[in-house]
């Protein structure tokens, strides 16, 4: 008797381990499937935050731009003559009245 027991043990162990590996499997499969989809999204993110960076580095560069151009002469020039209505000495105005 002793010899079915071990021959009845020995073949549904093997049955068992056969089903515990398919399940593993499976299981390693969605796994995978999951991460491929999660790498796909993380790449379509990357690619957006990447393109804000760039736009926002052309926008730095503008500003940087702005401020040395506010620092000169010509800006300090320009702002006399449309805000506070300046001239040169040797500039004439003409306005137009409204008649």
């Amino acid at each position: 008797m002793s010899k079915k027991r071990t021959r009845r043990k020995g073949g549904h162990g093997l049955g068992y381990v056969g089903i515990l590996s398919l399940f593993l499997i499976v299981v390693m499969a969605i796994q995978i499937g999951t991460l491929y989809r999660k790498n796909a999204e993380y790449q379509k993110q990357e690619a957006a935050l990447q393109e804000e960076l760039e736009v926002q580095q052309a926008e730095a560069e503008n500003l940087k731009t702005y401020e040395e151009y506010t620092h000169s002469d010509t800006y300090v020039e320009n702002a006399a003559h449309g805000k506070l209505g300046l001239a040169h000495e040797n500039e004439i105005i003409f306005r137009q009245t409204d008649d």
